[in-house]
């Protein structure tokens, strides 16, 4: 009977452990494959965002082409508006001196060109109705108006590509076109004062005097189709005409073919519902004669609801029958580009991205489980049948012997996890600030400028495995090199992830915009400063260098002052320019200095670490011995400069540990005809 009874705990205990194994396996496969769920939606949700962020970047190369249409007819506009208070002639005197007296008759035809403009490529032609002698003074006026005009076309030729022709219709019966052709092949119809271009900027229409874009209209199967946007001129408060700068269509159509995203199509369509760009509906753009609209350009399933994708909030994604549609008003002219694509095929993106892993760590986990099992049915439920069959032999005075079990498994497994657990936290730790210290290298520059005139190297390194020192150089403009040293406040990784930052704000104001030197060290002051809880700053001296006459205008923010060394060995420290480091207040101006680098000259930038660190006794290292460093020292190029300072710090501390990075970038400046060597190369840093 006791046999029996234990048997039978030994069995239940057995059932019950393969049920609650069942039911935990079944739950964490359940809670798997939601995770999985979880994890595509994700991944569908960042495709989605990474799409919407190509659109927008797509719609900005539209919105600067459009802009820049604008802008030249806003000039061309502001140029006709003008009134010379004393013209040089006016009347028809104007007609005696050229450009007026290249303008010739054809009673013929009944009206007068410019056919004999001696440089039709530096302009366009002039065409109207009538005669040029005895006309009013309000004709004479708008003729020079044109004829200024006609000779500012030429700037489209090298400012806007995608215009394909220019007009100015006037009201007293005459036009400048451009390019120029052969007033053969042009003609002045009446009824151009009846076309949408012209009705659309009559005062009674356009009385604020606004830019417009016209209808799309067909020009020809050399030019095909154009979209016009123009402007009325007035000379004071009289209607003169009205000036247009025609966009090729199929210039958008090379603009939206650029589209980078491998799936999908973008298409661009103007507030008449008219579809000005599409990668299929415009395959060969010239053939085309006739804009198609917008239900043509969705897929059938989207084109019962047109209305809906028009009135689509700017940039939100929307999915609507099975598709992703992406609306992005642009802002210079009133039209839309949209972006659609079938869900089901980005599904299929994300799930061929994302998939393989998932399978194989299902695969994984379900191997994993089988082996679960198998060592848990043999090294803890095993004992524990052996302790229930003892329990219950004993309870019943049976003779009964220790059976072999395994001592202390519990207690072991218990520490080995924790000691396995705390060693991965430290492993993690550990990687994290490898990464973090590889992405810091990663940013700094590897590769120097190779230039005739001057030799750029720089070096930095790290107290910790992430540093707060950086260094940069880049191009200013067209000729001109911009170089950075700076220190942030701190070490470790907060003080990495500032100077980066630091770094990226400083690149972009100074590549990208249009300040001086104090104004960009003053703008990125204002941004560091904005929302700097940590409270931190960055000293840093940013120079722009110019290897043509040899001068360097610079900016010092609380930096240790720069050594100049001489061709001659002679060195100095330059004076600062008295600038609080970045990030500590807003709104500072930055004082600009500069001096002229002689042939042979070279600059030493550093920070801090190299004049400040220690010995064994506590001494720094100091400015005095850095400069005696290089005395008598000739022609030294910047790499071998940089390895003896970092040289002279390592025997100086002499082993003690070095507590602040330590940065050092030179500058050596040849000369253009200077006869110092020029095909040095400061090849890369090292790593």
């Amino acid at each position: 009977m006791t046999s029996v009874s234990g048997s039978r705990r030994s069995a239940n205990l057995f059932k019950n452990y393969n049920r609650l194994i069942g039911i935990a396996y079944t739950l964490i496969i359940i809670a798997l494959v939601l995770f999985f769920a979880h994890l595509l939606q994700g991944k569908m949700s960042e495709e989605i965002e990474l799409i919407g962020g190509h659109v927008s970047r797509h719609a900005q190369f539209f919105e600067f082409v459009l802009r820049s249409s604008a802008d030249h007819l806003e000039t061309l506009r502001m140029s006709a508006s003008q009134r010379l208070d004393h013209p040089l002639y006016s009347g028809p005197e104007l007609l005696d001196h050229p450009p007026g007296a290249w303008l010739q008759e054809d009673g013929t035809r009944h009206l007068f060109h410019l056919d004999a403009l001696p440089a039709p490529d530096d302009g366009g032609n002039l065409i109207g109705l009538g005669t040029l002698r005895d006309r009013s003074p309000e004709f004479y006026e708008d003729l020079n108006v044109a004829l200024r005009i006609n000779h500012e076309w030429s700037s489209l030729i090298f400012t806007l590509p995608s215009a394909a022709q220019a007009s100015f219709l006037l009201e007293k019966e005459f036009k400048a076109v451009f390019p120029w052709r052969n007033s053969s092949s042009l003609f002045f119809d009446p009824s151009l004062y009846q076309d949408p271009v012209w009705i659309m900027g009559l005062p009674s229409n356009n009385p604020d005097r606004e830019k417009y874009w016209a209808p799309v209209y067909f020009a020809g199967k050399d030019i095909g189709l154009l979209v016009p946007e123009a402007a009325p001129v007035y000379i004071g408060s009289r209607f003169v005409g009205i000036i247009a700068i025609d966009t090729s269509i199929d210039y958008l159509n090379r603009i939206n073919s650029d589209f980078t995203y491998p799936l999908g199509l973008t298409f661009l369509v103007d507030r008449r519902q008219q579809v000005l760009a599409h990668p299929d509906l415009y395959a060969n753009p010239l053939e085309v004669t006739a804009t198609p609209t917008l239900d043509q350009a969705v897929p059938l399933d989207l084109s019962d609801v047109i209305d809906r994708l028009r009135r689509l909030k700017s940039g939100e994604p929307a999915r609507i029958n099975g598709y992703l549609v992406i609306r992005h008003g642009l802002i210079t002219a009133p039209w839309s580009l949209f972006y659609v694509v079938p869900e089901s095929a980005l599904w299929w993106r994300v799930g061929s991205v994302a998939g393989p892993a998932m399978l194989v760590v299902m695969l994984g986990l379900v191997i994993l489980m089988s082996l679960t099992y198998f060592l848990t049915s043999r090294e803890f439920v095993g004992p524990a049948d052996k302790l229930v069959r003892h329990i219950a032999a004993a309870s019943n005075f049976e003779p009964v012997t220790i059976p072999t079990v395994p001592s202390g498994w519990r207690p072991w497994f218990e520490t080995i996890t924790r000691a396995f657990q705390e060693s991965m936290q430290l492993i993690a730790l550990r990687q994290e600030l490898d990464i973090a210290a590889k992405i810091q290298q990663s940013i700094l520059p590897r590769h120097w400028p190779k230039h005739d005139s001057y030799t750029l190297w720089g070096r930095m390194r790290p107290a910790k495995e992430v540093g707060g020192d950086f260094y940069d150089h880049f191009d200013v403009a067209e000729t001109l090199q911009g170089i950075v040293v700076a220190d942030v406040s701190g070490k470790g990784i907060p003080a990495g992830l500032f100077g980066m930052v630091s770094k990226t704000l400083l690149r972009s104001a100074a590549t990208q915009g249009s300040l001086d030197i104090g104004g960009t060290i003053a703008k990125v002051n204002d941004d560091l400063s904005e929302e700097n809880d940590a409270c931190m700053f960055v000293t840093l001296f940013y120079a722009i260098f110019d290897p043509g006459s040899g001068v360097l205008e610079f900016v010092n923010a609380g930096h240790p002052p720069p050594l100049l060394i001489h061709a001659d060995g002679r060195a100095e420290y330059l004076q600062g320019t008295g600038g609080m480091a970045l990030g500590v207040m807003s709104e500072i101006d930055y004082k600009v200095s500069n001096i002229r680098l002689s042939p042979g000259d070279t600059l030493l930038m550093f920070t801090d670490g190299v004049t400040e660190a220690i010995d064994a006794a506590g001494e720094e290292f100091g400015t005095q011995r850095l400069s005696t460093l290089f005395f008598d020292k000739q022609t030294l190029d910047p790499s071998p400069v940089v390895d003896m300072v970092f040289e002279a710090v390592d025997r100086f501390a002499d082993g003690i540990e070095q507590f602040d990075d330590i940065t050092c970038v030179a500058l050596r400046y040849r000369g253009i005809d200077s006869g110092f060597d020029s095909n040095s190369d400061p090849g890369e840093t090292p790593q």
